[in-house]
């Protein structure tokens, strides 16, 4: 399964903080996110464009020198729990 991120994302920095706002509407500061560096990395890669869960553990095996099979089960928790809160959109 392919996902992207919902139009209306940005991924800032601010102060040295990872920051994923939505900006879909009104901007609803309670609604902002503190990403972690690895989890700035997957979102940026998903407001590329789509990717799969193993596409993604791939990027990070590549950019954090670690086992892409290590990866995926919390590059999978990370989509899960995006996904839940309305943050990705299913690309066919």
């Amino acid at each position: 399964m392919r996902v992207r991120m919902k139009d209306g994302l940005l991924l800032r920095e601010v102060a040295g903080e990872h920051i994923l706002i939505d900006a879909s509407g009104e901007v609803d500061f309670s609604r902002m996110l503190l990403l972690s560096d690895t989890a700035a990395t997957l979102v940026q890669a998903l407001l590329q464009g789509p990717r799969t869960a193993e596409e993604l553990a791939d990027l990070l095996a590549e950019e954090y020198d670690v086992a892409a099979a290590d990866a995926l089960p919390d590059v999978v928790s990370l989509l899960k729990q995006m996904a839940s809160d309305g943050m990705l959109q299913e690309v066919k």
